[in-house]
């Protein structure tokens, strides 16, 4: 398991502006732990309908993993926010694993802030491997948000980790914790069928191709968090899986899927493969996507009506 994530990592690789209009967000707490964050942004042309807060797996950043799907989205009247996660991309923090909770943290408070600078269209959070994790713990303990979508994620915590597995993480965590590790020659993880992709992401500079033993534990405690939270989780949401995924098993997450109370549709791609924002048949998972973000009802909320 351990030498898969890190063969991923070494695959995967966003924006230089700081995280949207921050200052404008729910509460000043809010607003200034999200400020640093470095954030792609792809306004919608013409009437804006709906917003993105598009969350990236791990080891990559907003822009490599969203760029040509929020294109597609522009064109449809959504825009997409893609922030870097913290410890990740351009932030400052790269390379420094902020904890699971922090990263719950941060999702939690940049929803706030669209939502604070979008009152009046519907908030669709999207989340690609560990940012699939990230958005179904956030919305758990309370997401300002309408929807959510899950692809390709890092959801299957709890139980289906293998105990054994889980110990060999901990102890590395625990003994060694900044020792980083590459997938060498023991695995071979191929993260998508599309080679110009992987070549772009090789070449970014961003990449965190060697993830170290603290980081590839703290990714099991986000799997744990979003499979213990599902059952909390009455946002709509639709989980998107590839069936030539190399990491994932369908059935284990269509088995945390199912056990939100929120949950629509699941949707398995026979030619789709982990990176599904970027595959060749990526065009199909982008037109999915704005479908279900477009289909969305703008929703009251606890958290909306607090304010």
């Amino acid at each position: 398991m351990l030498a898969a994530a890190a063969a991923l990592a070494g695959c995967s690789a966003g924006g230089p502006a700081a995280f949207p209009d921050a200052a404008s967000g729910a509460g000043p707490a809010r607003a200034e732990a999200v400020a640093e964050l470095r954030a792609a942004v792809w306004p919608a042309e013409g009437r804006e309908r709906a917003v993105i807060l598009a969350l990236h797996g791990f080891g990559d950043a907003g822009d490599l993993t969203y760029g040509a799907a929020a294109r597609y989205w522009a064109r449809r009247g959504i825009t997409t926010v893609a922030p870097d996660l913290r410890g990740f991309g351009a932030n400052p923090s790269r390379k420094r694993w902020p904890g699971a909770e922090r990263l719950v943290a941060d999702a939690q408070a940049m929803s706030a802030t669209l939502r604070a600078r979008n009152p009046g269209v519907p908030i669709i959070v999207v989340g690609h491997s560990m940012g699939g994790g990230i958005a179904l713990a956030a919305a758990a303990e309370g997401l300002d948000a309408d929807a959510l979508v899950l692809a390709a994620p890092a959801i299957t915590g709890g139980e289906a980790i293998n105990p054994a597995m889980r110990g060999i993480a901990w102890t590395m965590a625990a003994t060694l914790p900044d020792r980083r590790w590459t997938g060498g020659d023991v695995v071979e993880i191929w993260p998508t069928d599309n080679l110009d992709a992987l070549r772009r992401a090789a070449g970014d500079p961003r990449v965190i191709g060697d993830p170290s033993s603290r980081e590839l534990y703290g990714l099991i405690r986000v799997m744990d968090l979003a499979a213990a939270g599902a059952p909390r989780v009455s946002l709509p949401t639709l989980t998107l899986i590839g069936a030539q995924d190399q990491l994932l098993d369908p059935v284990a997450i269509r088995a945390v899927h199912e056990s939100a109370p929120g949950a629509a549709a699941f949707r398995l791609y026979p030619e789709g493969w982990h990176w599904l924002f970027r595959d060749l048949q990526a065009e199909a998972v982008w037109r999915d996507v704005a479908d279900f973000a477009l289909a969305t009802r703008r929703r009251e909320s606890a958290l909306t009506a607090a304010r």
